[in-house]
């Protein structure tokens, strides 16, 4: 909020007065610690007018919260559904983005709610909304339940035929009916909400007060106040000047929120429009009033907003108010009207504070800088002594309250010349401070700001008195993140800025700007030339930041009469705050990057957020499209992490572990695993195999364990992986092959040992397994004689062959061509074809033959050993006694029974006559012996 103080002053900062309170120890436990000074120890009384002066208060929290538990909240959305609301705002209807806001912040709740926390819904339009569109009702409602439901209903809208009456006829017209209609009232929904809170119930009470416009409406004693949008006013039927009713409708607005303030309900307000569509100043007085604040937001914050508040409502939070005790002074101290505090009625003003502590962070905001006005009726020094701070702890209990030391100010008739000031933040042709933006990696104009000073010189001096003010510097703090974009100088004021300049610099640690207009003020009496200075400094925020204000300046000056000055200038209203913005990419979405380090996917056409993501908890500095599916989010320490829009994964040999190419061959078994994982939440990991004219479908499968492929795949496999939710690209599967090889793992032959006569050949068999091996082929050879002893032919067909060539021994050696190294090494006998006997006998000493006249072979009695000798040919064969006739046809011997008897067989060997044998036979009847059996063991 501008403020302005036009009493001359004569004044010196009186930095002794900056005292540092805490309430709570030096062990690093949450705290406050607060200073109050006056912007000037002395003040002038005009003539016929009241000294103004400034009380100038800064709070900052100490400490964090580890595991504190937070109290039971009771959270009231105030929420604009006026005509308004149905207007376009970012390519979307103001109505989308607030409820997918809404929706979220409810979400949120949703997971973080505790048992005893209470949320109610109060939409307004002209005064609390009740509506039915088309069966769509939004209403007041309790529960985050309930809420939801309503929640679907805030953008709703359809074409209807309406009937019109026109002179003695109807027409019927279509048109678009929606829930956004009507005026916008502050007062009668705020009232309503504070009837939403109990005032026995021990719980932090919050409201979240949503509008994109002024207040138009108020029901005021019966009467109805209303502002109309072609610039007329009316008080039930009566016209009356617009500015009296505004006046009238935002006075009423600011004492709704002192009411809020009085019943510790602290009020967040988010103005959802263009800059000036809305009086964010009222906006801000109304919150500071309840040691809330009131925050800008376009459609890329708005969730954001939404969501940052809730985080604070469900976080530990000392809350608080610094009180002034203004009741000693019988009314020569009085408070301002434009103030943003209250007073009450034993004169002790109130100013309320609220700072949230989450877990394990730092707290928020960072610090919180008050100003109070206040105007004196009559000279003679003012000594404070009765400065509280007020706190409550995080179970809501009352603190004792610490007192600060004593702050003195002079009312004077003559000082030195002051500057009277305000200063404002300024955004770019494209956003407003609280929503500068920076295009990807980029500085340029989106997420530049100015900072303007308007200085005006004033005094209350003897009409003959003259001089002049030089060497005039304005010291400027600057926060972490900010920084000095061009060393020009700019101004509203015609005329040049010629020797003005401006540098970035470091006075005790601290970076500052150091701003000298270059200029020398002279005075004579009250009347200064130049009478005005007007400077704006071009900054840019460096790095994502939120709910930032510039520290106080302090401007420096040497004064010809008075010499050196100095004092503080008033604080700016509103906050500087940047987003990190991603865009331009395929699909309808914008990415996202918060000060909180928070990656957030929005669909654009209707800013709902799609996914987030939070690698570091650092600002985020930019962000940067990597091969087109990876966003690198910098942040503010110079480091980065990379989000996934697309997945990827490995594919490798089971056992082996080994990294598998694209196409690389494997005898398998082989499984893939994630190796980038989709950035968010609900990420839908799915797979699947397509071999030959198979396809296994769409499987789920859960990224951080791997996933063996089924050992029956073979051959080319293609392996494809999407994903769904989250920060998802697009549908587009990612997909790799590799060739599965089933390699042999034996080798049979048969015959194994294999044998063959020299002069001979045999055929033999070889097994491959396992049957479905890809590749089957073999090699064979013989080892050793290089083709001497025997050698190796294929026939076709699978028919193998040996031939022996000369008697000896070789390897046949068999190995599979598929390289898994498996061979098989078969004996191969190549023998001499010739066998010579050894030892021929009879296979019985004893023999009994029926008597019959058949000639039976001899060689049938006989064994021959080997039994593969070449020779097994008889010299002859003798029978001693006539039972049994031995005799010769053909080359080979028989034996007929000729009579019953004894008798006794001898047969040689042709292969050596040596080689003879013996054996007794005995010729017995046909019923003895049988035809059944021609010879049988017989018995002595």
């Amino acid at each position: 909020m501008k403020k302005r103080f036009s009493a001359a002053v004569i004044f010196t900062i009186l930095f002794s007065f900056m005292i540092h309170t805490s309430f709570a120890n030096a062990s690093g436990q949450p705290s406050i610690e607060f200073s109050v000074q006056p912007s000037a120890n002395e003040y002038v009384k005009p003539q016929n007018g009241d000294a103004q002066g400034r009380l100038d208060i800064e709070l900052t929290p100490r400490g964090q919260a580890t595991n504190e538990e937070r109290k039971p909240i009771d959270v009231v959305f105030v929420h604009d559904t006026s005509g308004s609301m149905a207007d376009t705002y970012g390519g979307a209807k103001k109505a989308t983005s607030a409820e997918n806001a809404l929706k979220q912040s409810l979400a949120f709740f949703e997971q973080n709610k505790q048992s005893g926390d209470k949320y109610y819904f109060v939409p307004f339009d002209s005064d609390v909304s009740y509506k039915n569109v088309n069966g769509r009702v939004v209403n007041p409602e309790t529960g985050l339940g309930r809420i939801s439901e309503i929640a679907e209903n805030l953008d709703y809208g359809y074409y209807d035929w309406v009937r019109y009456k026109r002179g003695y006829y109807y027409d019927w017209v279509q048109e678009y009916l929606e829930v956004s209609n009507g005026g916008t009232n502050y007062t009668q929904s705020l009232e309503y909400a504070l009837q939403k809170f109990s005032g026995m119930r021990d719980s932090k009470r919050y409201i979240i007060f949503l509008t994109d416009g002024e207040p138009t409406s108020l029901k005021y004693q019966g009467e109805e106040y209303t502002l109309y949008t072609n610039g007329t006013a009316k008080v039930g039927n009566r016209n009356y000047t617009y500015d009296s009713v505004q006046n009238f409708i935002q006075h009423h607005a600011v004492l709704s929120a002192e009411k809020l303030g009085r019943n510790d309900v602290t009020m967040f307000s988010i103005a959802f429009a263009q800059p000036g569509e809305v009086n964010y100043q009222l906006l801000e007085t109304m919150s500071n009033k309840t040691g809330g604040r009131a925050i800008q937001a376009n459609p890329n914050s708005l969730s954001n907003v939404f969501t940052d508040i809730s985080k604070e409502f469900n976080s530990p939070s000392i809350e608080g108010e610094v009180q002034i005790d203004l009741s000693k002074f019988n009314g020569k101290v009085k408070l301002a009207a434009n103030s943003d505090a209250y007073m009450d009625d034993r004169n002790i003003v109130h100013m309320k504070y609220n700072f949230t502590y989450p877990i394990g962070k730092s707290p928020s905001p960072a610090n919180i800088q008050l100003s109070l006005p206040l105007e004196f009726t009559q000279k003679g020094q003012y000594v404070f002594d009765n400065i509280k701070l007020i706190q409550k702890d995080f179970d809501g209990n009352t603190l004792p309250a610490v007192t600060h030391k004593n702050v003195t100010i002079n009312i004077v008739d003559e000082a030195a010349p002051k500057f009277e000031s305000a200063v404002k933040i300024n955004g770019n042709q494209y956003h407003a401070p609280e929503n500068l933006v920076k295009m990807g990696m980029q500085n340029n104009e989106h997420n530049e700001f100015s900072i303007e000073y308007d200085i005006t010189p004033s005094a209350v001096l003897q009409a003959n008195k003259s001089g002049n003010l030089k060497n005039i510097k304005i010291i400027q703090p600057l926060p972490d993140g900010i920084s000095l974009k061009s060393s020009a100088l700019q101004t509203s004021l015609s005329g040049s800025l010629a020797g003005a300049t401006v540098r970035e610099t470091t006075q005790n640690g601290q970076r500052v700007l150091e701003i000298k207009p270059g200029k020398t003020i002279t005075y004579n009496g009250n009347q200064f030339s130049p009478a005005r200075l007007n400077m704006k400094a071009v900054l840019q925020a460096d790095f994502a930041m939120s709910l930032v204000k510039m520290p106080k300046a302090a401007i420096h000056y040497t004064d010809s009469n008075f010499s050196s000055q100095n004092h503080t200038l008033t604080s700016h209203s509103g906050y500087i705050g940047l987003q990190v913005i991603l865009n331009g990419m395929a699909g309808d979405a914008t990415y996202i990057g918060d000060h909180t380090g928070k990656l957030t996917k929005k669909e654009d056409s209707t800013n709902e957020v799609k996914a987030e993501a939070t690698p570091k908890n650092l600002p985020v500095k930019g962000l940067e499209l990597k091969d087109g599916n990876t966003i690198r989010v910098h942040y503010n320490d110079n480091s980065f992490h990379d989000v996934f829009l697309k997945t990827d994964f490995a594919v490798y040999e089971t056992n082996t572990e080994k990294v598998l190419s694209n196409n690389e061959k494997t005898t398998g078994p082989a499984s893939f695993k994630v190796s980038k994982k989709v950035g968010g939440e609900d990420v839908t990991y799915y797979y699947k195999t397509i071999s030959g004219q198979t396809d296994s479908g769409w499987k789920k499968f859960q990224p951080d364990e791997p996933v063996p492929l089924s050992t029956d795949l073979i051959g080319n496999i293609e392996i494809r992986v999407k994903t769904e939710g989250g920060f998802t690209l697009n549908e587009q599967p990612v997909s790799k092959n590799i060739v599965i090889v089933k390699k042999v793992s034996e080798i049979n032959a048969t015959p194994n040992p294999i044998e063959v006569t020299a002069g001979e050949s045999i055929s033999f068999q070889i097994e491959v397994l396992p049957l479905d091996a890809t590749d089957k082929s073999v090699t064979v050879q013989l080892l050793d004689s290089n083709g001497k002893i025997a050698s190796y032919s294929e026939e076709g067909s699978g028919i193998h062959r040996i031939l022996g060539i000369e008697p000896g021994e070789d390897q046949l050696v068999i190995e599979a061509n598929d390289g898994s190294g498996v061979k098989i090494i078969v004996p191969v006998k190549v023998i001499d074809p010739y066998v010579a006997l050894e030892e021929v006998k009879f296979k019985q000493a004893k023999i009994n033959l029926p008597l019959n006249d058949k000639d039976i072979p001899i060689e049938a009695f006989l064994i021959f050993n080997p039994s593969n000798a070449t020779n097994k040919e008889l010299a002859e064969t003798v029978s001693s006694a006539p039972a049994i006739e031995a005799v010769e046809k053909d080359g080979k011997w028989y034996i007929r029974t000729e009579e019953l008897g004894f008798t006794t067989v001898t047969v040689t060997a042709d292969e050596d006559n040596s080689l003879t044998d013996s054996a007794v036979f005995e010729v017995v009847t046909p019923e003895e012996g049988g035809d059944e059996n021609p010879y049988i063991d017989g018995r002595w």
